[in-house]
């Protein structure tokens, strides 16, 4: 029996590790919605981010037991998943505001799923936004600036106090999708658009979600916050 013990406590448990390759990973905003983010394995132990131009190196990826735990540099945000034939199912935890999301990868490098190549409409140059047009305690202002290669778009949104970030996604007839992950926000918009308006939804995470509408105008600025 003591022999037995001492051959099980040595014996090493075979822990599944992240394999070499671009993923396509989602967080579920609600039943019907999943946010999407692109990323690369580059070893068991390092992995990039991408969104848009915006490349995030993270080298704190650690195993424990029969999970991956994926610190985000900077922010306190973290992911949790248990690998299985090559694929993720976890979490992304944002634990001092108790908040967690539901999160799966596999091995895909496309963000959003295109049905055509080409867009009937091409958003690229800036917009005039407002987001919760409809109530005055909420309602504040923005500039959409995008760019446009065929179907697919990046840019941001501009706002008196700051950007959502580098977004990504694609234009599909006239429904536009757009992401960003960085380990802090988790946005996705989407929209109805045509060459001169956008009518949409903002989404942040799973616990916030605001309509804005914007209409193109190439010479629209922002006003100074410290001004206004």
């Amino acid at each position: 029996m003591l022999i037995i013990l001492v051959f099980s406590c040595k014996e090493e448990v075979s822990i599944k590790k992240l394999e070499p390759s671009k993923y396509r990973a989602e967080l579920k905003v609600n039943d019907t919605l999943n946010l999407p983010f692109v990323f690369e394995v580059v070893s068991e132990n390092e992995l990039r981010i991408f969104n848009a131009e915006e490349i995030i190196e993270v080298n704190n990826v650690i195993y424990k037991n029969d999970s991956v735990y994926i610190q985000t540099p900077v922010f306190e945000g973290y992911i949790v998943a248990k690998i299985e034939d090559g694929a993720l199912r976890g979490s992304f935890i944002k634990e001092s505001l108790n908040r967690v999301m539901d999160f799966s990868a596999k091995k895909n490098d496309t963000r959003f799923d295109a049905v055509d190549s080409i867009s009937r409409y091409n958003i690229e140059g800036g917009w005039e936004a407002v987001f919760s047009p409809n109530s005055e305690e909420d309602k504040y202002i923005a500039k959409g600036i995008f760019k446009q290669y065929a179907n697919k778009v990046t840019g941001t949104f501009r706002t008196t106090t700051g950007d959502y970030r580098y977004l990504e996604g694609v234009l599909n007839g006239n429904q536009l999708q757009l992401s960003t992950f960085d380990g802090a926000h988790a946005f996705l918009f989407t929209a109805k658009v045509n060459d001169s308006t956008m009518t949409g939804m903002f989404y942040s995470g799973n616990h916030w979600k605001e309509p804005f509408v914007a209409k193109r105008n190439d010479d629209y600025e922002l006003p100074d916050a410290n001004t206004r």
